[in-house]
């Protein structure tokens, strides 16, 4: 998942010149079209912040518990992800502030499906947490000498994911310009049939 966001990320960034997966960055587009009364860019800007934000209570009414739980709304909630990125691929060729708009609710759907797991505070859209945590668990181990936990382990891989993800994002878009934004979708698609699969299959067991 955080290999997804880093793709689609990477892809607004080229095109557009904004993030989508993050909003730090959109805040300060915020703040300084604000500044400088450059309304076309403050309402660009204030429309991926809130179409992240409707993606987040999407994500909140189809969940609805952020500890990590086996049932079938993390299923939904990939195959709406799978059905708006499609969404913003196609928009891409015409609307742009609706690619953008859609590449956002995406991205904070996604960010609000795992927001804990087994303790551990999970941000799969930006890795500014992710960052932190990982500096502060090699402090950690240096300090105590002991490993590394699992839980580092998880963070360290989210951060690879994002940074690769963005890596084959920037490729793909150079060689298939917007048609690439369909392989998160197909991607979110194949997690939702994987997940509803596994999910019948130990229906099936019991």
């Amino acid at each position: 998942m955080a290999a997804i966001a880093g793709f689609i990320n990477s892809i607004m960034l080229i095109e557009f010149g904004l993030p989508v997966s993050q909003m730090t960055g959109i805040a300060s587009h915020l703040s300084d079209s604000g500044f400088h009364l450059d309304w076309e860019a403050f309402i660009i800007s204030l429309s991926i912040l809130l179409s992240f934000i409707v993606g987040a209570f999407l994500s909140g009414f189809i969940i609805g518990h952020s500890q990590y739980k086996e049932d079938k709304s993390y299923g939904t909630a990939l195959f709406l992800n799978a059905i708006i990125l499609t969404i913003a691929a196609l928009m891409a060729y015409s609307i742009n502030i609706l690619a953008l708009m859609f590449s956002a609710l995406a991205c904070g759907l996604q960010n609000a499906m795992v927001a804990s797991y087994k303790g551990l505070q999970i941000r799969t859209t930006h890795v500014t947490g992710i960052t932190t945590d990982i500096g502060v668990s090699i402090a950690h181990r240096f300090r105590t000498h002991t490993r590394f936990t699992w839980r580092t382990w998880l963070l360290f891989a989210i951060l690879l994911g994002f940074i690769l993800g963005g890596l084959i994002g920037i490729f793909t878009f150079h060689w298939f310009g917007y048609l690439s934004l369909l392989l998160p979708a197909a991607l979110n698609g194949l997690l939702a049939w994987i997940y509803f699969h596994s999910l019948f299959r130990k229906a099936m067991t019991r």
